[in-house]
Parts: structure tokens; sequence; C-alpha cells
């Protein structure tokens, strides 16, 4: 029971207690805004469930497609390519991750200029970064 539902059902023994008559206009009204009150707490958890249960299959999904990841593990793919520009040539080329995280110097493949991508100038604050491990 959901904390709606919990002061929807407080609300209505609060009512009971004010012994109004359902027949009088006071109480059709007080007796009906508790009814209305008690429905949208009934589709309000119904939502929520809903929500839970999408979200779970999301998940799942997610596992299915990508695989179970350990919480160690880098959440990047080390062979997923992105393209760089090299600052001499002005050509375009592609580096993955591994290339990033090797010990090599970056070369660009056109002009065989050495690149300085600033990753050596590390302030601590990052993740996964040469700097930071």
């Amino acid at each position: 029971m959901s904390i709606i539902s919990e002061k929807v059902a407080y609300l209505k023994g609060l009512a009971e207690g004010l012994n109004v008559a359902e027949k009088s206009p006071e109480g059709k009204v007080l007796a009906e805004i508790i009814n209305v009150l008690g429905s949208i707490s009934d589709e309000i958890e119904a939502h929520e469930d809903a929500h839970d249960e999408l979200f779970d299959k999301v998940f799942d999904l997610e596992d299915a497609v990508y695989g179970e990841e350990d919480e160690d593990e880098e959440y990047y793919d080390e062979d997923e390519e992105f393209s760089i520009k090299c600052p001499t040539c002005n050509e375009e080329f592609f580096l993955t991750f591994e290339d990033l995280e090797s010990d090599d110097d970056i070369v660009c493949p056109y002009c065989n200029q050495e690149i300085d991508l600033g990753l050596d100038d590390c302030d601590g604050d990052c993740e996964g970064c040469k700097g930071c491990e």
C-alpha cells in the first residue's frame, strides 16, 4: 500500500468519525471526494507498478544486448573508433580507446607528425585516464 492509499484510508476514517450523513449535501460531497481520491490513488499505484515493470524490462533488454558487465569493468567499447583531425595537415583519421591507452605516441598517418592530445595534462579529477590511474 502506498503512502497516498494510506492517507486516503485515513481521510475515510476521519469522515466516518465525523458522523456526517451521506444523505446530507456535505456528506455526499465529502464521500465523493474521498472516492475520487481513492480512484486517483489506485491509478497512481497501477502506473508505479507498470513503471517498475518497464524499468526492469529495459535493464533486462540492456543486459541481453550488451551483456552483463562487472561493476569494475569500463563502460566503453575498446574497439569503438572516434575521429580526430590532425592540427598540422588537417586530415581526419580514426583512433580507438586502445590507441589512447597505449604508451605509443599518436602519429598522423598522413603527415607522420606526432600529435599531442593533452592527455598528460590531467588534473586528477577525471576517470579512466592514465594520469588518474
